[in-house]
């Protein structure tokens, strides 16, 4: 019996013996073909438990040793990973090499051979994404190495295009003699031994060819929207050719953000702009001539690109238009902000598609930012559009119609650091409300409470925290299309703000004390107990200390409104600063 249990033990102690033999064991395998940098590879191994592994290499002297990866988390049993023939972003030079595996005092190896780099191409990209059809396509890229670039449609068997191209930066083209949409192409650099690199993806969209010389149909205007110009305002409201265009755009839609639907159609329909062909065309002016000649005096500025103007008269060299002078301090003709007519030549109008999907509208009467998104009111913001001074008569924003033409981000005025920037019409931008930057962070304390007033030296300040629907300057920057188009009304003497029903509902928190909000999902009430009250309970002693909430534009208290509306009663001056400044130009129908 003694012997047969001693057999027995013998026998467990050697099955325990292979069970732990059978284990994973440390173990790095040798890749099936020579490592090419610049082309991923499949680097097998095997670890015995979980926890972190290093990867590196050895050359043939086992002196130089280089990294391939460090701490790199691995599980019980079978890994791998992709590598791509350089440690530290450096190709590995030609030769063979040790591969080894270092893991918790236990180490593997493995030979393997390290070939030419394959070619490679670099920082490849179409320069403008989306073209007409018929139009020429640029593409640009840095190669590693000459051979012959392969241009690949999505689908298409043969190649679109191919070219001899030298190492280092280059470029190469096409014309998109195809139909309007979006295809897709790989492009392929194949060396001097054949090797081809590994393929870019890049996407182009065609769009329909537009006739140059077709102009755009407009919409007529509206018979109800005609009766309200007829006897409200409209940004042409001094214009001595009100009336005479009976369609829809900028210039003959009322100054009603209530009416959705037209301010809407105007948002996405075309716009006439100036281009002089320059390439910084964004930050260069165009000076309205009285008459229809270089030799004329200047009236006033539009700038190229971005500003719309209203054509009146459309003629071969020359044609009539009106806008609101754009001039600057350093601008060749000083006329600040008026509603001028002029003419400037008609080979640098040019017609505008904008964004589709999003449009904005400022109220310098109301300080408010109204978003569009899709056909609707989406969002509504406090801003800070220009307050003018007799030093300074240039800080009045200039009204009119505009596109967001490029992003600028952050940048600094004296001792403000402006965020998030977007340019609308020259030194004019879209931006962050500033903050003055110490050694504690960004303090925003001194400008944001002067949102929804004019406070600006030209630029529209926009508040950065988020309203009801998540719209802040942020989600501007973030939702930023080019050719967006933004619309400024003229806070024109006579136009009044309307107080808001006495039964619209407010909110606030029940001890009656801060803010009072136009909804329960702003910001200031998140996680707070609220209470419903009226827009006519606010005189009421118990809501007399509530403020209107920033964050979702509430509405002001009925006696702002109507200091506001005193101020701007009809037959009045809302801006003495301005008129008198306009009256002292010192250049204003002067300059060539």
């Amino acid at each position: 019996m003694r012997r047969l249990i001693s057999a027995a033990i013998v026998l467990l102690v050697m099955l325990a013996g292979t069970a732990l033999a059978e284990g994973p064991t440390l173990s790095i395998d040798a890749p099936r073909e020579e490592i090419r940098p610049g082309r991923p590879a499949v680097i097998s191994f095997t670890v015995p438990e979980d926890g972190t592994c290093s990867i590196g290499l050895l050359d043939e002297t086992g002196t130089a040793a280089l990294t391939v990866t460090e701490n790199r988390p691995v599980k019980a049993g079978y890994n791998s990973m992709y590598w791509n023939g350089t440690c530290e972003g450096i190709p590995v030079a030609e030769g063979n090499w040790t591969m080894t595996i270092r893991m918790n005092g236990m180490s593997a190896e493995t030979a393997v051979t390290v070939g030419r780099m394959i070619p490679c191409l670099i920082s490849a990209r179409i320069d403008n994404d989306s073209v007409e059809e018929g139009s020429s396509v640029l593409i640009t890229f840095f190669a590693t190495e000459g051979g012959t670039l392969l241009l690949q449609p999505e689908g298409e068997s043969e190649p679109l295009c191919w070219e001899n191209i030298p190492a280092g930066q280059g470029e190469a083209g096409f014309v998109a003699e195809m139909a309007p949409g979006i295809y897709r192409f790989t492009l392929t650099l194949a060396g001097g031994d054949g090797t081809l690199s590994e393929p870019v993806t890049l996407s182009l969209e065609v769009l329909e060819r537009v006739d140059p010389n077709a102009l755009p149909t407009p919409e007529p205007l509206p018979e109800y929207l005609r009766e309200k110009g007829e006897n409200g305002f409209t940004p042409a409201h001094t214009s001595l050719r009100r009336g005479e265009d009976q369609t829809l755009n900028y210039w003959t839609l009322p100054m009603d953000i209530t009416d959705e639907e037209a301010v809407w159609k105007v948002l996405t329909a075309p716009i006439t702009v100036l281009d002089n062909g320059k390439k910084n065309a964004e930050k260069m002016q165009v000076i309205i001539r009285s008459q229809p000649s270089e030799d004329s005096d200047g009236i006033g500025m539009a700038t190229c690109i971005s500003q719309g103007v209203h054509v009146l008269e459309r003629g071969e060299e020359w044609s009539l238009i009106e806008c609101y002078s754009s001039s600057f301090h350093d601008s060749a003709i000083l006329n600040w902000n008026t509603l001028v007519q002029g003419y400037v030549p008609t080979a640098y109008l040019k017609d505008v598609k904008p964004n589709q999907e999003i449009g904005l509208v400022v109220d310098k009467l109301t300080q408010r930012l109204y978003v569009f998104r899709n056909g609707k009111l989406f969002s509504t913001l406090l801003v800070s559009t220009g307050v003018a001074n007799a030093k300074q008569p240039y800080n009045e924003t200039r009204s009119g119609e505009f596109l967001l033409v490029s992003k600028v981000g952050e940048f600094a005025s004296d001792n403000l650091r402006c965020a998030m920037a977007l340019r609308f019409n020259d030194g004019d931008l879209l931006h962050e409300v500033p903050y003055i930057a110490t050694d504690y962070g960004k303090d925003y304390s001194v400008n944001e409470p002067k949102l929804g007033t004019k406070a600006s030296h030209g630029c529209i300040r926009v508040q950065r925290q988020a309203s009801p629907e998540g719209v802040n300057q942020k989600w501007l920057w973030n939702n930023y299309k080019r050719n967006t188009k933004i619309l400024i009304w003229e806070d024109w003497q006579g136009r009044q703000l309307p107080v808001p029903d006495s039964k619209t509902a407010l909110y606030c928190v029940k001890k009656r004390s801060g803010n009072y909000h136009t909804t329960t999902r702003c910001g200031g009430l998140r996680g707070k107990k609220t209470e419903e009250l009226t827009y006519g309970q606010l005189d009421d002693e118990e809501y007399r200390k509530l403020k209107p909430c920033p964050l979702c534009a509430a509405p002001s208290r009925i006696e702002t409104i109507h200091a506001i509306n005193e101020t701007y009663a009809e037959g009045g001056d809302h801006d003495p600063v301005m008129t008198e400044a306009r009256k002292n130009c010192p250049r204003k129908l002067k300059g060539k």
